[in-house]
């Protein structure tokens, strides 16, 4: 039997929620209530969407299986990034000049949004917006950095190529021969965020019931209802924000995207030296491997990492050994990394590596498959189904019809054979101009 992310238990890393603001009253619905919208689900996507249907004078009320920010949201390694998973010529070629072009241009702007809620309700959520690295590990990563830099500056967009000299200060390692800069990016305690949505949210009036799984959802009487064990929510509009940890709620919404499991590790406090000497401008690095490959370092001068570990099935920590290699051969002066924390949880992959916009209904909207760009896409996507939700028609991804992945039940197995695939391809590219 598939294993479901909803079955995992770990709580988001101990990290992050001891620097984040304490969740707003989240008490399980208890009894029937009418509202104009009822949104499913307490992460990123849901909490923006609730929030901003509230300030536009809406009654909204969001129900949350767990507790807020419990799933990706509360887990993500914190990156604001600018880019969708793909390049902008590949947006270009599937969405045709004009609407491809409106595509990139809305989702540049998705750190703006993140980074304006957070100044505007006060969000104490680590915000850095020093930009954003993006490392080349072979040729090939270099060249696609070179088209991607002069892409964004003919547009004048603040984005800055790196030789092998200023990659060495930038990062404080000289692994790496290019890299860009992106000074539109930035990075955040992703839970302290979600949970600094949730209580931006509770202000303006939304109410959030935690701890209520939703069990069904049906049509009747020009409305639509929402079933619950503890009660049922009548609304004119619904939106489903569960992302990764979508449940058999409607069909084939489930099987619309492929959860994959990512990982990660935070150290001890590192000594003053040590932290001054890594990522001194404090900007958060990738690089163009095929899988995920990042590393932070977190305002109390502990080192943040992605890590490896089985993509699918049962929690299970990633391997110490694996991301202590990595980092010690990106850093050589940590002659000892004392890792403290390790977690994971589940990303919603799609097949073309875009977000994922449905209206399953009339007056019932879906959002998500952010392909590991959840922060800014699922803040974008909150705000738009919230316009939709609302009448309006405006949003920065297009509408599209929900169509199952083919094989939805052997997709597990076939992303860790395309892992191992991917790791075998950037191995290549190392060894091969």
């Amino acid at each position: 039997m598939t294993y479901v992310p909803i079955s995992d238990r770990a709580a988001p890393p101990s990290v992050y929620a001891r620097a984040a603001p304490d969740a707003p009253p989240s008490p399980p619905l208890d009894g029937p209530r009418r509202v104009e919208v009822a949104v499913i689900g307490a992460g990123f996507t849901g909490l923006s969407a609730a929030l901003h249907l509230a300030e536009a004078g809406a009654a909204v009320a969001v129900l949350e299986a767990k507790e807020i920010g419990w799933g990706a949201s509360g887990r993500a390694f914190g990156q604001v990034v600018p880019y969708l998973k793909i390049t902008e010529a590949a947006i270009l070629r599937q969405y045709g000049p004009d609407r491809g072009a409106a595509v990139i241009d809305a989702v540049a702007s998705g750190p703006d949004l993140v980074f304006g809620l957070i100044e505007r309700h006060r969000i104490e959520c680590w915000p850095v917006r020093t930009g954003l690295i993006f490392a080349a590990h072979a040729p090939a990563g270099q060249r696609a950095l070179e088209r991607r830099a002069e892409f964004w500056q003919q547009r004048g967009a603040p984005v800055e190529l790196l030789d092998a000299g200023r990659c060495a200060e930038a990062i404080g390692s000289s692994m790496y021969q290019a890299a860009t800069i992106d000074q539109r990016g930035g990075h955040i305690n992703p839970f302290a965020y979600v949970r600094g949505l949730a209580r931006a949210a509770a202000a303006a009036g939304v109410a959030i019931h935690a701890h209520t799984p939703v069990d069904d959802i049906s049509r009747g009487d020009g409305s639509w209802r929402v079933g619950t064990a503890r009660g049922e929510i009548t609304a004119e509009c619904v939106i489903i924000a569960t992302n990764a940890y979508t449940t058999a709620l409607w069909p084939g919404l489930r099987e619309s995207v492929v959860p994959v499991r990512g990982y990660g590790c935070v150290s001890a406090p590192l000594s003053d030296n040590l932290r001054h000497s890594l990522l001194p401008g404090r900007q958060s690095l990738s690089d163009t491997r095929r899988l995920v490959s990042a590393v932070r370092m977190l305002p109390d001068g502990r080192l943040h990492a992605s890590a490896r570990g089985p993509l699918g099935g049962p929690e299970r920590p990633a391997d110490w050994r694996l991301v202590d290699d990595r980092v010690r051969r990106l850093f050589p002066q940590l002659d000892r990394v004392p890792w403290e924390e390790r977690w994971t949880g589940f990303i919603a992959m799609t097949a073309d590596h875009v977000p994922r916009l449905h209206e399953l209904a009339p007056g019932l909207f879906a959002g998500l498959g952010y392909n590991g760009r959840g922060i800014a896409a699922a803040t974008m996507m909150g705000r738009d189904l919230a316009r939709l939700a609302g009448g309006g028609i405006e949003a920065a991804f297009p509408r599209v019809e929900l169509r199952p992945l083919p094989l939805a039940p052997l997709l597990p197995a076939i992303a860790r054979g395309m892992a191992g695939l991917y790791r075998a391809r950037d191995w290549l590219d190392q060894v091969m101009p």
